[in-house]
């Protein structure tokens, strides 16, 4: 997979310890054990958005008008949230 070069910012003490790994021989590099950690992180986001849209779809299925009326009130309280944001 091609790889692309980003900046990151990280406490001092977060930079420091993952050098002190990589010098040590813990680690294969900084790089690489950051690439890890978002894989690791976007893999666990993937896979509860699965589960979510799998909940989903079976509340929507077990209970068509409890889930609609539960969609109109999300969509309300997002759009007050929302214009409470803008109002701030």
């Amino acid at each position: 997979m091609p790889k692309e070069r980003v900046t990151i910012t990280l406490s001092e003490e977060s930079a420091s310890a993952l050098r002190k790994l990589a010098d040590a021989g813990q680690i294969e590099s900084v790089s690489s054990y950051v690439a890890e950690a978002v894989e690791d992180r976007l893999s666990r986001q993937e896979r509860a958005a699965r589960i979510i849209s799998r909940w989903a779809t079976e509340a929507e299925e077990q209970a068509p008008t409890d889930w609609a009326d539960a969609v109109e009130w999300a969509r309300r309280t997002a759009h007050k949230d929302e214009a409470a944001r803008g109002a701030a």
